[in-house]
């Protein structure tokens, strides 16, 4: 039996995510989407060397976190948006996935999609915010609402979705602190 086997699940899921984050980049050139790759790619990795879980969360949490992931897949490109548009567009992404960045690279083997306890990260960035990732998505999926405003859909429900992650891990955390 694989101790966790939920890692090889999660790191396979996040590098199918990269194949079409990558196949999404080839269709609309919005670096959304190129950044989208690296992500999925490094967290894939990063899936891969994670320690294992002291406490894990329920199913329907675990579904709702594979689900928010792969939300940002279904944003939309313009033929229409302007060059500044897709300047401001391009910039929230930039700054948006610099959040990601640092607190992949901050949680490193503590990484997971659904919620569970590894271990409380305090440092870097999350010395400031608590929940980074949904921050820096927050924000880069923000500028995909100026390339197409029916992206402001999916854009809420995502930030539901991150929501109640947020929360989720937020109790699930406090339970063995």
């Amino acid at each position: 039996m694989i101790k966790d086997a939920g890692k090889y699940f999660g790191s396979i899921m996040m590098f199918g995510f990269g194949l079409l984050a990558l196949y999404r980049w080839q269709q609309t050139h919005l670096i959304f989407f190129l950044l989208l790759v690296l992500r999925d790619f490094v967290a894939g990795y990063f899936f891969l060397k994670r320690e294992p879980a002291q406490l894990k969360s329920g199913r329907l949490i675990s579904i709702t976190a594979y689900l928010s992931s792969a939300m940002p897949l279904l944003y939309f490109g313009s033929d229409h948006a302007t060059k500044e548009m897709l300047l401001a567009s391009d910039i929230l992404a930039i700054v948006g996935f610099l959040f990601v960045a640092l607190a992949t690279i901050e949680l490193g083997t503590s990484l997971g999609i659904s919620p569970a306890k590894r271990s409380l990260v305090k440092s870097g960035i999350y010395k400031w915010v608590s929940h980074p990732m949904y921050v820096g998505y927050s924000l880069s999926e923000l500028g995909m609402c100026l390339v197409n405003p029916l992206n402001a859909i999916i854009l809420l429900l995502s930030m539901a979705l991150y929501y109640y992650r947020s929360t989720s891990e937020s109790a699930l955390l406090t339970k063995i602190s």
